[in-house]
């Protein structure tokens, strides 16, 4: 059986979201990749984030 930490592993990946994102406007990026609001999005639904 795995045992997974559902909260850690999403507060990673909303941190990591941000990190990307964070790159991505040094680099010029006008705008928020959209496929990051949408994973960021559910994952605040499942109330994991």
């Amino acid at each position: 059986m795995l045992h997974l930490d559902r909260a850690r592993a999403a507060r990673w990946t909303t941190a990591r979201l941000l990190q990307n994102t964070l790159w991505d406007i040094e680099d010029g990026e006008p705008a928020i990749a959209p496929a990051a609001t949408v994973l960021d999005d559910a994952l605040r639904s499942a109330g994991l984030a």
